[in-house]
């Protein structure tokens, strides 16, 4: 017989339209995982699912490290955003950076989902926002494959050390092939 876990995360924002939103963690001690985001501007609930299997999650937790804090949350998202983003005209590392001295993430499902997971067990006090760029949005999108802002979050996620104002050299999406060269130079 299955023995279920569940872990929840229950966050509620009432706007002035009455949104909330609800983002709940399901696991089990079988092979897989899933992450459930639900949001709802009405009183029924859509559930999109991110099914992750338990060893991949592992190796997720093994490559990136234990996320203790917001200052590695947030170098883990950047780091993980240069595979869609070019800095200035440098494609693989900004310049003025040893190449490294970067700790290359691939930007997956299962590492988003570990970091997804993470962000209840520490602290944020850096990102306020309310312009809808927060961690938690941002990897909600991640996990749905949307990085249509992928460049405007980069700028966010540097931001927040500098007073919310990012003020480097242009950031630009990664053309697919820039991105395939990308993976092809740090993940193959």
């Amino acid at each position: 017989m299955k023995n279920k876990i569940v872990y929840g995360v229950l966050g509620l924002s009432i706007a002035a339209f009455g949104t909330i939103g609800t983002y709940v963690l399901f696991t089990d001690n079988e092979d897989k995982v899933a992450v459930a985001a639900i949001e709802t501007k009405e009183s029924s609930p859509e559930i999109v699912e991110h099914p992750v299997s338990a060893d991949d999650l592992a190796k997720s937790v093994k490559e990136i490290g234990e996320i203790k804090d917001e200052d590695t949350l947030n170098s883990i998202m950047e780091h993980m955003s240069l595979q869609k983003v070019n800095i200035g005209d440098e494609q693989f590392t900004p310049k003025g950076i040893d190449p490294n001295s970067i700790n290359r993430i691939q930007m997956t499902k299962e590492n988003i989902t570990y970091l997804k997971q993470s962000l209840g067990s520490i602290d944020i006090s850096r990102n306020t926002s309310t312009d809808g760029y927060d961690y938690e949005s941002i990897l909600n999108k991640w996990l749905e494959g949307n990085f249509d802002n992928i460049t405007k979050e980069f700028e966010f996620l540097l931001g927040l050390y500098n007073n919310g104002v990012y003020t480097g050299d242009e950031v630009t999406k990664k053309s697919e092939a820039e991105e395939k060269e990308y993976i092809s130079h740090f993940f193959n």
